[in-house]
């Protein structure tokens, strides 16, 4: 049974398409909610919109986009008319601010208001959940960038994390040969124990030279420019681990390699799902870490 959230006020500031789909979970759970930077949200959605001075100082919690903010403090919005700006007199000890990853600035702006902040992409649930929209999305975006099928392609998956396990089990069901490197030896046995093709560091630059398709997982560089020098010239990369991602850009633009840093893949390719994801575990989410005294 989903947490109750009768009596609590929630701010939603920004956010994309999935706003539309985790809102009426929190609201047929009794939550109050705010909204800044969605005024054009549709009227049958019951929140209250008003600025964000207001939410921070009567709110018990915020929940901003999966991207957080960017390093300006600014919220991008798919239903506001302009970014809303963080930077501000925004200070609330212990509010709880919920955003899928939080980059530096959002982390020094929590600091300073005394903020409560979780980073939601952490959690294993929702890490597990969005996973498959995340690797159907990946797929999808290789599939406009190519033009061609999955089926005979040889694929590689640079990770077998959460996401690298999903991505790597739809590749390999699709008909791709599909490999997966990873540094430690248990994940590279648990890629052979899954039916996948295992690829130890030792062997990674000639088998990356006969890849068609590539789908970075890691969120560290991992694909330089001498691993690009080796790529096939038409292969295609498909970068999804958070900012700024896994691949040397300004090497794949200088070799002519086809490379795309793809984050936020769910609320792209399919809103609807991963709203409806958020709205079965963002209650979880604000009951087990909210400060019940504000």
């Amino acid at each position: 049974m989903a947490a109750t959230l009768a009596g609590l006020r929630i701010g939603v500031v920004g956010g994309d398409l999935r706003v539309l789909h985790f809102i009426p979970s929190l609201l047929a759970l009794g939550a109050r909610l705010y909204g800044v930077g969605v005024e054009r949200l549709p009227s049958i959605l019951d929140i209250l919109h008003c600025d964000l001075e207001r939410t921070v100082r009567e709110c018990h919690a915020l929940i901003l986009p999966m991207q957080g903010c960017d390093e300006t403090g600014a919220v991008n919005s798919n239903f506001g008319h302009e970014p809303t700006s963080l930077l501000g007199d925004y200070s609330a000890p212990g509010l709880l601010v919920l955003s899928g990853v939080a980059g530096q600035k959002l982390r020094e702006l929590a600091r300073l208001y005394a903020w409560t902040l979780v980073e939601i992409g952490d959690d294993d649930e929702l890490a597990y959940l969005n996973a498959v929209p995340t690797a159907e999305g990946a797929v999808r975006l290789a599939q406009e960038l190519t033009q061609k099928t999955i089926h005979q392609s040889k694929a590689m998956v640079l990770g077998l994390g959460r996401c690298g396990t999903i991505l790597a089990h739809l590749l390999k069901n699709m008909g791709a040969e599909t490999y997966v490197f990873a540094r430690q030896h248990s994940d590279l046995a648990r890629a052979v124990a899954l039916g996948f093709i295992k690829v130890p560091e030792a062997e990674l630059s000639q088998t990356f030279s006969r890849m068609d398709l590539v789908f970075n997982t890691v969120p560290a560089l991992i694909v330089g420019r001498d691993l690009l020098q080796a790529a096939n010239p038409k292969v295609t990369i498909v970068d999804i681990a958070s900012k700024p991602g896994g691949i040397d850009y300004v090497a794949a633009a200088e070799l002519q390699r086809k490379a795309v840093l793809a984050p936020g893949l769910p609320g792209k390719c399919v809103p609807e799902s991963a709203g409806q994801i958020l709205g079965a575990v963002l209650p979880r989410l604000i009951v087990e870490n909210i400060a019940k005294e504000r």
